[in-house]
């Protein structure tokens, strides 16, 4: 009887070559035997299946033949459908060219087993046992090809939305490609799911495992994703294009968008800076979109004298109006006096410009104002500027004083 080794015991260097060596021979000895098993086991199967293909040559050969006339039939189908419906006038995902895709990315191994089962009616010659066999390849395959179909619908639908959208937005491509990725990812790893379902391979901890890892990715990566998720947001939603004037943070930060990026947003101030903001922040406040509007709005008081006689008062508004519709890109709202103020009669005045452009309202602000100016001075119509009168009811006699 062998002694049992001390678990302090040193082995010499030959011994634990020795050992190695006999230990990677054992291992080699055992894969070998598993090897010579499954061929074993395979051989019989293999014989009984050329057994039968002698047995039923005749038979066979016809089945054969049918199958692959049928295959080069749906082949030839396929190239001169997809032809067809393809058109290079059409945006890539129009719908005849995501049919003409859906065409052409249908797999041969697929219209083999449509072959294999419009044939199959017409020729019951499969050998006993090996139809579960066929059945569990074509499921598989089909599995594949309803996957290469949905990935590609996806992408026309949800994808294609996204892409015409990012262009406009300015939105990098790097985003779209992003939401293909995610797509991909689904769809296959559904595909890859239902596969090892259908080969009687638990995937309840498989499942379990991908739940795990997601979620501690999500929380290593929480702020890259809430920022990647925003862009998206910004590619649907639409808040803001590139090239629109905006303003957030309560009027703090304004300026035009320059890039829309997967993880920040960049901004030209008036000042000429740049501003580089989080996209998730940057949703997270109020912003305004200068550019959604199709007019601006401007309104003003003007306050004239109390000595202004009651017949100029009324005329104040008709000259207003008439002031505002003189210059160009306007439209006159309304004219009003408002108040008695301390040191002046006001009327305020409403009107719209009808560009939104910046430089164009105040031009127009700017000659309304002077046309102003020059009506009330041809009218005789004095503006009003903030005054104090001091009435004083005595004053000291010369050289009084307490006697």
């Amino acid at each position: 009887m062998k002694p049992f080794p001390s678990l302090f015991a040193q082995n010499s260097p030959d011994e634990s070559a020795g050992e190695t060596a006999e230990n990677a021979k054992d291992t080699a000895g055992d894969a070998a035997g598993e090897v010579n098993s499954f061929i074993e086991g395979l051989r019989p199967r293999l014989e009984e299946g050329w057994a039968w293909i002698q047995a039923n040559a005749s038979d066979f050969s016809m089945a054969v033949g049918a199958w692959i006339a049928v295959f080069l039939v749906l082949r030839i189908a396929r190239a001169i459908v997809a032809g067809f419906m393809r058109s290079k006038k059409k945006d890539r995902y129009a719908f005849r060219n995501v049919a003409a895709r859906l065409i052409s990315k249908t797999s041969s191994f697929f219209l083999l087993v449509v072959s294999a089962a419009l044939v199959a009616p017409f020729f019951p010659i499969i050998p006993e046992g090996w139809g579960a066999y066929a059945r569990t390849l074509a499921i598989i395959i089909g599995i594949i090809q309803a996957a290469a179909w949905g990935k590609e619908l996806l992408t026309a639908g949800i994808v294609g939305y996204a892409h015409s959208r990012a262009e406009r937005s300015g939105v990098l491509t790097n985003a779209v490609n992003l939401i293909k990725t995610f797509v991909a990812i689904g769809v296959w790893t559904i595909a890859l799911l239902m596969i090892l379902s259908n080969l009687n391979i638990e995937i309840t901890a498989l499942i379990a495992g991908l739940g795990v890892g997601g979620i501690a990715i999500g929380l290593a990566a929480q702020s890259l994703f809430k920022d990647l998720f925003s862009s998206l947001a910004i590619v649907f939603d639409q808040p803001f294009l590139r090239g629109d004037f905006i303003t957030f943070d309560d009027g703090e930060y304004l300026g035009d968008v320059e890039r829309i990026g997967m993880k920040t947003t960049r901004i030209r101030s008036l000042g000429g800076e740049e501003i580089i903001i989080a996209n998730s922040q940057l949703l997270d406040k109020e912003i305004r979109n200068y550019r959604r509007m199709d007019e601006r709005r401007a309104l003003f008081s003007v306050g004239v004298l109390y000595q202004t006689p009651h017949e100029k008062l009324r005329r104040i508004p008709d000259l207003i109006k008439k002031a505002i519709e003189d210059a160009s890109n306007t439209r006159f709202d309304r004219s009003h006096l408002k108040e008695y103020a301390d040191s002046a009669i006001s009327f305020e005045t409403v009107f719209w410009v009808t560009d939104r452009a910046y430089n164009v309202f105040m031009d127009a602000n700017h000659e309304v104002l002077l046309n102003i100016h020059k009506a009330f001075e041809d009218e005789g119509i004095d503006f009003a500027y903030p005054t104090r009168t001091l009435h004083v009811e005595s004053f000291p006699e010369a050289g009084g004083g307490e006697k």
